[in-house]
């Protein structure tokens, strides 16, 4: 048995992976058998954020910020510090969050090796929780974000019941306002994040989301009141060895873009 955030209990199926389990990933990252490159290297989500960072209207500030969800030890953040700092954008408004310690501390060790201006930032957040992810406010607002299969680790904990009384400083205030307008609301993971970075970000900033699942944003009527489904365009998977003799059916990936209303 697993205790979820709101203290109840669920039944994990035998032979699947903790996914919601910080010291599975902290496991997974010390040991050096992950890479790190979930799903695909992740350029779409890359070409995703700066196409509509190019299409911005000018701001007062120098250089957009950019929020990456779950980075893990992927190298899409730096990708994507390289892109900003081609385009005079500095990399240090980019900021990586992760619930693996170890994630963090490998991703702050790399940064140390860069000028201060241009490093990104890391800090261990738990995106489920408002205590964590509060801790985000200063570095934002944010214009996009992006999450290479986070969400959909994510989704593999349980949903969160907030009742009536939820108004502690430890709830999102968007989920306060829900909670004030219609009573007790229970939230699948995902809508719980969805609605976490509604105070971190910027009107009509996105969330380009790479994902295992067809139907990742689909039913969730909280989300669909603050973000909006702009695309879902399928990406062929990449393919590993196999016969030659073997037909294997190709596999889709998912690129969602979600704009803030």
């Amino acid at each position: 048995m697993a205790t979820a955030a709101n203290g109840r209990t669920h039944t994990r199926i035998t032979g699947t992976a903790d996914y919601d389990d910080p010291v599975f990933w902290d496991n997974k990252f010390s040991s050096g058998r992950d890479v790190g490159e979930w799903l695909n290297s992740g350029e779409p989500l890359i070409d995703a954020v700066l196409s509509h960072l190019e299409r911005r209207p000018a701001l007062d500030e120098p250089a957009p910020r950019a929020l990456h969800l779950g980075p893990g030890i992927s190298k899409l953040g730096s990708k994507l510090c390289d892109e900003f700092i081609k385009r005079g954008w500095s990399g240090s408004q980019i900021l990586n969050v992760d619930f693996s310690s170890e994630a963090v501390r490998i991703g702050r060790d790399t940064e140390a090796t860069k000028e201060k201006s241009q490093a990104m930032h890391w800090l261990q957040v738990n995106l489920r929780s408002w205590d964590d992810v509060s801790k985000t406010l200063p570095y934002g607002p944010f214009d996009v974000m992006l999450d290479k299969s986070t969400s959909d680790a994510i989704a593999t904990s349980e949903p969160l019941t907030f009742p009536p009384a939820s108004e502690a400083s430890n709830i999102c205030p968007t989920i306060q306002q829900l909670v004030k307008e219609q009573g007790e609301i229970t939230l699948s993971p995902v809508e719980v994040l969805a609605l976490h970075l509604i105070p971190l970000t910027r009107k009509g900033a996105i969330w380009a989301t790479l994902s295992y699942s067809t139907a990742r944003f689909d039913n969730l009527p909280y989300l669909a009141q603050y973000w909006s489904l702009v695309s879902r365009k399928p990406l062929k998977a990449p393919k590993g060895e196999t016969s030659s003799f073997a037909h294997t059916p190709d596999v889709f990936h998912w690129l969602y873009i979600l704009e803030r209303i």
